[in-house]
C-alpha cells in the first residue's frame, strides 16, 4: 500500500542523498551491487548522490561522487569510519545498506544528532559459529535495535525473509531488488563458450557467486556433489573466485568430475551477461539465511534461463515453482540432482521455463520500474524534513 502512494508522490527538485554502504564495486557482492545500482538510477533524476564507503585498501581509484573514507579500524567488511559522522551533516537524506558493522551505529547517531531522515535497507543477518557467531548475536541485540529505532523506514527485499527473521519496524516496506533487463537479456553466448572452453553440444549448469570465507554459505560443495549424481550429460560453469576455490577444485577432483567443471574465476564486468547466455540452467544452492535474496537469480531470469534455488526465506520468492524454476530442500544434493536431470534431459522444458523466467523478470524486477518508488520514498522524507 505504501509503495502505491509513494509512486504518486514523486517530487521535482534536487536532494543531497547519501548512500552508506560497507562495500562497493569493484568489490563483488550483493550489497555493493545494489548500492551501485541505486546510485546510477537516482542520478538520472538529477539528484546529488554521494556514496560513503570504506577505503579498505588505502588507495582505491578515485571516482566523482564516491567517497572512500579511511577507516580507523577494519576487519573483513566491517569498518569504523569516524569522519562519516560529520560528512552526513550536509546531506538531506541518508540511505544505509545494513548491516555495516561498526559504521551503522555511527550513521544512526549522525542522523539522530543532525536530524536527518534515515532509510535503511535491511539486506540480511549473517550466520556464523564460534566467536564470530557470538559477535553477530551481540550486534543483533544491541546495535541493531538502535539503528532500527532511528530509521524512518526499513526496506526489505521480501516480507518472506523479514517475517522469518522477525525484522520488526513500524514502517517496514517490501521493495525487491531489481535487475537491468536490457543488459541481462537472452543471447547465444557463443563468444563466451569459445573463450572458456565450453562445449556447445552439452547442457551447461551455471553458478555465479563468491568463493571466499564470507560466501561459504553459497553451497558450492552441495552443487558439486549433486553434479556427481547426474545421469545425463552435463558441464558445470562456476563464475566467481576466492580463497576457497582451491578447496572446491580439490572436491571436484575427489568426486571424479573435475574434467567437467569449468572454474572461470571472476569474469570481467562486461562479460557477465555472456556467462548467463552460455548456460542452460542456473543454480543457487545456498545453505542458510545469510542468503536473503539472490541477485544472480534475477540476472538468470532476465537472461531467459530457469533457476533452481534453495528453499530459503526470500530466495524462494524469486521463482514460480514449476513455471520459471524450482525450489529444492536446503543442502540436499539428491533433490538438486533430481531437478537438474529433468532440465538436462529436456531442452523444451528449459525453453519453456526460460521464457517464463524472462517474462517474470520484466514484470516484477525491472530496475527502472522499482526505482520510481524508491525515489519517491526519499523525496517524501526530504519534504517532511523541510
Amino acid at each position: 500500500m505504501l509503495l502505491l502512494r509513494l509512486g504518486e508522490s514523486l517530487c521535482v527538485g534536487n536532494m543531497n542523498i547519501a548512500i552508506v554502504t560497507p562495500v562497493y564495486p569493484p568489490y563483488r557482492g550483493g550489497i555493493g551491487t545494489v548500492a551501485a545500482q541505486e546510485r546510477r538510477l537516482l542520478r538520472r533524476s538529477a539528484d546529488d548522490v554521494v556514496v560513503f564507503t570504506p577505503d579498505y585498501h588505502h588507495g582505491e581509484k578515485y571516482e566523482q561522487g564516491i567517497e572512500r573514507l579511511r577507516p580507523l579500524f577494519a576487519w573483513g567488511n566491517a569498518a569504523i569510519l569516524p569522519s562519516l559522522f560529520f560528512r552526513l551533516r550536509h546531506v538531506d537524506v541518508v540511505h544505509l545498506h545494513f548491516p555495516f558493522y561498526a559504521s551503522d551505529f555511527i550513521t544512526a547517531l549522525a542522523c539522530a544528532v543532525w536530524r536527518r531522515p534515515l532509510v535503511v535497507t535491511f539486506h540480511m543477518r549473517p550466520r556464523s559459529t564460534g566467536v564470530l557467531g557470538a559477535l553477530f548475536t551481540m550486534f543483533r541485540y544491541t546495535v541493531e535495535p538502535l539503528v532500527m529505532r532511528v530509521a524512518r523506514t526499513v526496506i526489505v527485499s521480501s516480507h518472506d525473509y523479514a517475517d522469518a527473521e522477525r525484522i520488526v519496524h513500524r514502517n517496514r516496506v517490501e521493495m525487491p531488488f531489481g535487475v537491468d533487463v536490457r543488459r541481462f537479456s537472452p543471447g547465444d553466448g557463443s563468444v563466451f563458450c569459445a573463450k572458456y572452453g565450453l562445449r556447445r553440444d552439452v547442457p551447461t549448469v551455471l553458478f555465479v557467486g563468491g568463493m571466499d570465507a564470507a560466501h561459504v554459505f553459497k553451497g558450492v560443495d552441495v552443487l558439486l556433489r549433486a553434479c556427481e549424481k547426474l545421469s545425463s550429460p552435463w558441464q558445470l560453469l562456476l563464475v566467481g573466485d576466492g580463497a576457497l576455490r582451491g578447496v572446491y577444485e580439490a572436491l571436484a577432483e575427489r568426486l571424479g568430475i573435475r574434467d567437467r567443471v569449468i572454474f572461470a574465476g571472476s569474469v570481467p564486468f562486461d562479460e557477465l551477461p555472456e556467462a548467463y547466455r552460455a548456460a542452460d540452467v542456473h543454480v543457487l544452492p545456498s545453505v542458510h539465511g545469510s542468503e536473503a535474496f539472490g541477485l544472480v537469480t534475477l540476472e538468470a531470469m532476465a537472461t531467459g534461463i530457469p533457476s533452481i534455488v534453495s528453499n530459503l526465506p526470500g530466495v524462494r520468492t524469486l521463482v514460480d515453482e514449476g513455471i520459471s524454476g524450482n525450489v529444492v530442500p536446503v543442502g540436499s544434493d539428491e533433490a538438486l540432482a533430481e531437478k537438474l536431470d529433468r532440465y538436462l534431459r529436456d531442452p523444451l522444458l528449459r525453453k519453456r521455463y526460460g521464457l517464463a523466467a524472462r517474462a517474470r523478470a520484466l514484470a516484477k524486477f525491472d530496475e527502472e520500474k522499482l526505482a520510481t518508488s524508491f525515489r519517491a520514498l526519499l523525496h517524501l522524507y526530504n519534504d517532511m524534513r523541510s
